[in-house]
């Protein structure tokens, strides 16, 4: 069932400062967008980041003359390399893919520990090379398809740890080197986080846009629920997936609605219709399927439920009608009529019996139910 308006849609659609989402339950939706486009790219690019740190092995041979200290290192890199293909593996069975990508974000971490423990029990490598290992891990990072706040957060602890170890072990005494070499990759980092950031928000308004375009067109303009095309794809699907179940069909109609309209103007019948919608949404259930059919006709789908249950249900929403008044006017009714599911039959036969005991309530007096 549609439960929000146009408005209601683009208040869901509002980004904070951390690039995400306002509403969790359209940051949960995005980040299924995202895995669909974005999941191949993030295991090709995990395994790439682990091959490349491991290809590093060629360097060592050449700085470590021991065999032990080199052998050190392999097993270091080796384990390196497992982590990507391990995160490789499990990056696409998580429920949710922002936990996904958040372990993304702790294997390069853990990864970048791996590398200070090289440079402390195996010291050897320059201090350009360093730095430029350094870069390497900043622009992996945002390299590899995460969020924004997850990728700032991970290069700040690579710039800060990196700057923190070369403080107390690689630049003792050469405080303007260390000064400039962090000075450098700060300004990388930030590079890197500006970039991203506008991404992140190009694919987000994407997202938005297409969303809102899929809204416009399953959704009745006027009163914020499914349309008619919707109502029929659904009601298809139902009597194919579902035609050992019971479910029934409702149409009902405004009673005596164009009465609405010569008197008070078309104004107040759209508002009439409006708050109907309002009403009967507030009182059938989450699973249940609202459309507006054409005009002043509406359709209702209650799955799994007999015609028994239907007609109580029904009843229930015609007394909720009638006992509150739409735009003003003291008293609006409704006439419903009720179809159960048959096997066999065509979309066009279960409507139209829904149609015609609607019609046969309308005959004895309206406002009342005909199943």
């Amino acid at each position: 069932m549609v439960k929000y308006s146009m408005e209601q849609k683009s208040e869901r659609f509002l980004i904070n400062k951390f690039c995400e989402f306002k509403d969790r339950e359209t940051e949960s939706d995005f980040m299924e967008y995202e895995k669909k486009i974005s999941l191949k790219t993030v295991r090709i690019l995990v395994l790439l980041m682990g091959f490349v740190f491991a290809l590093f092995i060629i360097s060592d041979y050449y700085y470590y003359s021991e065999n032990s200290a080199f052998i050190a290192a392999l097993i270091l890199r080796t384990i390196a390399l497992l982590i990507s293909f391990i995160v490789c593996a499990l990056v696409g069975s998580f429920k949710r893919y922002s936990n996904a990508l958040t372990m993304v974000s702790a294997s390069q971490l853990t990864v970048f520990g791996f590398y200070l423990l090289k440079l402390y029990f195996l010291p050897g490598s320059t201090s350009d090379l360093q730095f430029m290992t350094i870069v390497l891990f900043i622009l992996t990072v945002f390299l590899i398809p995460n969020k924004w706040k997850n990728c700032l957060i991970t290069g700040c602890f690579i710039l800060v740890g990196y700057s923190t170890f070369s403080a107390i072990f690689s630049y003792t005494g050469e405080l303007m080197l260390l000064l400039r070499s962090m000075c450098y990759l700060g300004i990388c980092l930030a590079a890197c986080a500006i970039f991203l950031y506008g991404r992140e928000k190009s694919q987000r308004r994407q997202f938005v846009a297409e969303k809102l375009l899929e809204f416009m067109s399953i959704t009745d303009r006027l009163t914020g629920i499914y349309n008619r095309g919707r109502f029929e794809h659904i009601l298809g699907t139902w009597m194919k997936n579902m035609r050992h179940n019971p479910f029934c069909l409702l149409l009902f109609d405004i009673d005596d609605f164009k009465k609405v309209n010569d008197r008070f103007g078309h104004a107040v019948g759209d508002q009439v219709l409006i708050e109907t919608t309002e009403i009967i949404s507030a009182n059938i259930r989450d699973e249940d399927i609202f459309a507006r059919w054409g005009g002043e006709e509406f359709v209702i789908l209650f799955g799994n439920t007999g015609l028994e249950r239907s007609t109580e249900l029904a009843e229930r929403l015609r007394k909720a009608v009638e006992a509150n008044p739409c735009a003003g006017i003291e008293k609006i009714t409704i006439s419903i009529g009720i179809a159960e599911n048959q096997q066999g039959e065509t979309i066009t036969d279960f409507v139209n019996r829904a149609d015609g005991k609607m019609y046969d309530a309308k005959k004895i007096g309206k406002n009342r139910v005909m199943a």
